[in-house]
């Protein structure tokens, strides 16, 4: 059990922190008040609703919810659930306790994927799609086998003391990093009571969700769905060495190539300098691309008095 958190500390720029009832389980959220069409942040794959705190002081003003997904961050973490339909019904129902009817849902990497799901599905609550580098591409795409696909998509086994966090977070990005991405981020670790930092996404359900992703979600017949305005934020950088982000990027170019065919009302938004964690390098790329996805709303009149 989990003795404290990493780099806990209260929300940015006003925001205050709630408890949310998902599908049977409790949820962590952070909200921030505003006006105009709400927003729903959904964080990635072993991360927490803090990844979004360089984006948000950028979106105040506007109605705001960042949420810990199941078994991440504060949230609950059960032994089952991880598959897309409860995950969606997670958010759903977290989005009834807080009285908000319709969305503009964003999500990054796996939480693109959800998000994008999650407007193909019912659309009845979601005004508009931002997808941030996920959920353009899927094991289907990718010329690896599942079974390599799951020995890639592992997560690394952490146990060390606290003070090396930092420098495991930097390694590779230095040319990017800084201080306010590192307080972002460390929160995905927690200090057992032997006083090692460890990740606070089960090894377990890490790799429940990725077998969610390689076996449910299909990029191609979630976009084509897609009856909601929508946005992908694609990033096209490379880690150096890394085989498998080539092939992630070669399959995410392979499905643009294809939205003429599958959904040509979508917008792209391709940065060929910009990693996959796109939202801690230029947060302010990621708020510009929410905010001309909610200007796009203002003018159609259907959605006044979404709250």
């Amino acid at each position: 059990m989990t003795a404290r958190v990493l780099g806990d500390r209260p929300p940015v720029a006003g925001g205050r922190d709630v408890d949310v009832p998902g599908a049977g389980i409790r949820l962590r959220a952070t909200r921030w008040m505003g006006t105009g069409p709400p927003l729903l942040l959904l964080h990635g794959l072993a991360s927490q609703r803090h990844f979004w705190d360089l984006v948000v002081p950028s979106l105040v003003g506007r109605p705001i919810v960042a949420l810990d997904q199941r078994g991440h961050g504060d949230s609950e973490q059960p032994d089952d659930g991880y598959d897309f339909a409860t995950v969606m019904q997670d958010a759903l129902t977290a989005l009834d306790a807080l009285g908000l009817s319709r969305v503009v849902v964003v999500g990054h990497s796996w939480g693109a994927m959800t998000a994008l799901s999650l407007a193909a599905r019912h659309p009845e609550r979601v005004l508009a799609v931002v997808s941030v580098d996920g959920g353009v591409a899927t094991a289907r795409d990718n010329p690896r086998t599942p079974d390599e696909m799951r020995r890639h998509m592992e997560p690394p086994r952490i146990e060390v003391p606290p003070a090396d966090v930092p420098r495991l977070l930097r390694d590779g990005k230095e040319s990017w990093w800084s201080a306010a991405a590192e307080s972002a981020v460390l929160p995905l670790f927690g200090v057992d009571g032997d006083g090692l930092a460890r990740p606070r996404l089960r090894r377990d359900n890490h790799m429940r969700i990725v077998e969610a992703i390689l076996t449910e979600y299909v990029a191609a017949d979630a976009i084509a769905a897609l009856r909601v305005p929508a946005w992908l934020l694609v990033a096209e950088a490379m880690t150096p060495g890394s085989e498998l982000e080539a092939d992630w990027i070669e399959a995410k170019r392979a499905l643009l190539a294809r939205l003429p065919q599958l959904n040509p009302a979508v917008r792209v938004v391709r940065v060929t300098g910009a990693v996959h964690d796109v939202p801690l390098q230029w947060p302010a790329l990621v708020a510009g691309v929410i905010h001309a996805a909610v200007d796009e709303l203002s003018a159609d009149p259907r959605q006044e008095g979404t709250r």
